[in-house]
């Protein structure tokens, strides 16, 4: 029986798998010069591992969520947490780049599909009055892994070497799975009209949720122009001293989990109806940004406002596939559950791969241009979806 709250046992545990999954999806970002220098590879070359993660994420989510869509989602959940712990393993002893690329992408697939499922349960377990703020809960536990993973994994890398952290997410995800065993329904329901493995994607036929879909992927695509190489920014743009940059990716990470919060509130109140001037202002941010970056006071304030900006539109979008889904496309629940997860890594894999690039030609510093024009074309995308909203409304869903 559901609770007339977002916060109950369930949400608190998918939170907690929130986390896991979020420390799983960052970990490279901040040990990408120790990861490089402990494999004998170029910065480049080691940026290239957002990138894999991102694009494993986004082509192998949607695939694999559609394809079992129909098992009993409890058993799926722990069947899928099994292999991440054992795929992070692989991670963990990598001896080189092309072993760590491939663990790293099946990583991703494995990630995705459990942020699925867990969005699944989250339907479930709150209210529909509550639905936005439990969202957001879980996207809080990923973000909380910024504020305390980045940190905690840079101390890490630099004092026992690259590979601990992979050991630290291996023993939350085996810790993590008794409390999920206790806690979340064994019986999680599989909607009826969930049927079809080609079916389910028809539902990009609407445009309602095709141009949520590609203005979420330029959003992303936006941020990680810049956010790939955040931690090199701090240290070589701005002049950030080794032994404040662990303090400095914990206030990042702050400001992540802030953004995340604030995401709860914006889905609550208007959805995608909402972003638009999100989008304006991390268009107007990305364009002031090699501007900003000439000093250390307004290059800080300028990374921290990305990361405030960065995950606003995570809820909103969330909440308003899931509830398309649950009214008209009842057949796509499974697949629209992974709407964020799959767009938005489609999005850091096309910023991330970009940005591998741009790095090496034009410079750290002026990568905010590139991002400033992907922010705007997510902002055009938006505007061509609130059109299509007005002239087709979303249905309300039934509780």
């Amino acid at each position: 029986m559901k609770r007339d709250s977002a916060v109950t046992a369930s949400t608190l545990a998918l939170m907690g798998l929130g986390f896991v999954l979020g420390a799983c999806e960052y970990v490279a970002v901040p040990i990408l010069p120790d990861i490089a220098a402990g494999l004998g590879a170029t910065l480049g070359e080691a940026g290239k591992l957002v990138g894999v993660f991102a694009a494993g994420y986004a082509i192998g989510t949607p695939l694999v969520t559609a394809a079992v869509g129909r098992l009993p989602r409890f058993r799926l959940l722990m069947t899928l947490l099994g292999l991440f712990a054992a795929v992070n393993a692989v991670s963990m002893l990598a001896p080189g780049l092309g072993v760590l690329y491939v663990s790293r992408a099946l990583a991703a697939v494995l990630t995705g599909t459990l942020t699925a499922v867990a969005f699944l349960f989250v339907q479930e377990a709150a209210p529909p009055r509550h639905t936005a703020r439990a969202i957001a809960m879980v996207y809080t536990g990923m973000s909380l892994a910024t504020v305390v993973g980045n940190p905690l994994n840079k101390t890490l890398s630099a004092a026992f070497g690259w590979r601990a952290p992979f050991a630290v997410i291996l023993l939350a995800a085996a810790l993590l799975a008794p409390v999920l065993v206790r806690v979340l329904p064994h019986t999680g329901r599989v909607e009826t009209g969930e049927t079809g493995f080609f079916r389910q994607f028809t539902v990009l036929r609407d445009p309602r949720y095709a141009l949520c879909v590609a203005m979420t992927v330029c959003c992303y695509a936006a941020t990680y122009v810049v956010y790939t190489y955040v931690t090199p920014i701090l240290t070589d743009v701005l002049g950030v001293e080794a032994r404040f940059l662990s303090p400095l990716l914990m206030a990042v990470g702050v400001c992540c989990m802030t953004s995340n919060l604030l995401a709860g509130w914006l889905g609550s109140r208007g959805d995608v109806r909402r972003t638009p001037m999100v989008l304006a202002l991390q268009a107007a941010l990305f364009v002031l940004m090699p501007l900003l970056l000439g000093s250390l006071g307004t290059g800080l304030a300028a990374v921290f406002a990305m990361c405030l900006l960065m995950y606003l539109l995570s809820t909103p979008v969330q909440y308003h596939a899931s509830a398309l889904a649950k009214a008209e496309h009842p057949h796509a629940v499974s697949l629209c559950a992974s709407t964020l997860s799959v767009a938005g890594n489609l999005g850091i894999a096309l910023g991330s791969f970009a940005s591998s690039g741009l790095q090496e030609t034009v410079g750290l510093r002026l990568l905010g241009y590139p991002a400033a024009a992907f922010a705007l074309a997510a902002l055009a995308l938006n505007l061509a979806l609130l059109r299509a909203l007005k002239k087709a409304p979303r249905k309300a869903a039934d509780d």
